[in-house]
């Protein structure tokens, strides 16, 4: 099977090399899947700038943890059923080294779910990371029924994740876009209310927006960035859940 792989941390245009690897077999468990599309999360980029030095010490990665494609063999305990199954594919290097940048790909069976006749390929391969991220920082400590809940960059995979599973649990959200485009974005998940993070201040937008009510709960994307906002619209006891800093 043909696969991008890098021996060496760096740029992507510097380190990537298309070569000619082994097809998987599937073991115990697991499924084959024949991918059509994989996604590349922020976790993929910081691996390959060397994030983490010991990731190369067995030889050779195959980058990405998301994709989607279509089963084309089983393991023992798999049954037979599954294959020609549609699937999107999660955590593909958990405890190894290959991913989804690949032809094929053999994976535990739970993590190979069924992907509906209506949903492409592409869309398939950015659930995975995304949406396990974002039902973490909704759901991590409770329920959020009843509660504002302000989502920071709800246009991104993750935001857009979190409005809709906020809102589909009784949550009432509040949403920040840079854009036009992205505020709509926002809103068609479910956000009610929209500010622009862009804007010096927006923390206290946030709570003019409500009407001097404050936030229950922030799904942050730039936590170093941010919290002197979030500092201004949290109530007393809020629950702040960050997924990433750059700062």
């Amino acid at each position: 099977m043909k696969a991008i792989s890098f021996a060496e941390f760096g740029p992507a245009n510097q380190v990537l090399k298309v070569s000619e690897w082994p097809t998987p077999e599937p073991g115990p468990g697991e499924v084959l899947v024949k991918l059509h599309t994989t996604g590349v999360n922020p976790s993929d980029v910081k691996k390959r700038a060397g994030g983490f030095p010991n990731l190369l010490d067995d030889g050779p990665v195959i980058p990405h943890s998301d994709g989607a494609g279509v089963i084309e063999g089983v393991g023992s305990g798999v049954p037979t059923s599954r294959i020609g199954e549609r699937v999107f594919v999660y955590q593909a290097q958990h405890a190894r080294l290959h991913g989804t940048a690949a032809d094929y790909v053999a994976i535990d069976t739970l993590r190979a779910p069924g992907l509906p006749d209506n949903t492409a390929f592409d869309v398939g391969a950015c659930v995975g990371i995304p949406i396990l991220t974002a039902h973490r920082c909704v759901f991590a400590d409770g329920d959020v029924a009843d509660q504002w809940v302000l989502v920071t960059g709800g246009a991104g995979r993750v935001g857009h994740y979190a409005i809709q599973l906020a809102q589909r649990a009784g949550a009432r959200v509040i949403a920040t876009a840079s854009n036009e485009a992205d505020a709509l974005a926002c809103r068609e998940a479910g956000a009610e209310q929209i500010v622009n993070h862009r804007e010096p201040g927006w923390g206290r937008q946030v709570v003019e927006q409500l009407g001097g009510s404050q936030i229950d709960r922030a799904i942050d994307v730039e936590f170093g960035a941010n919290l002197p906002e979030l500092l201004d619209c949290l109530r007393t006891g809020a629950t702040i859940a960050t997924y990433s800093s750059t700062v």
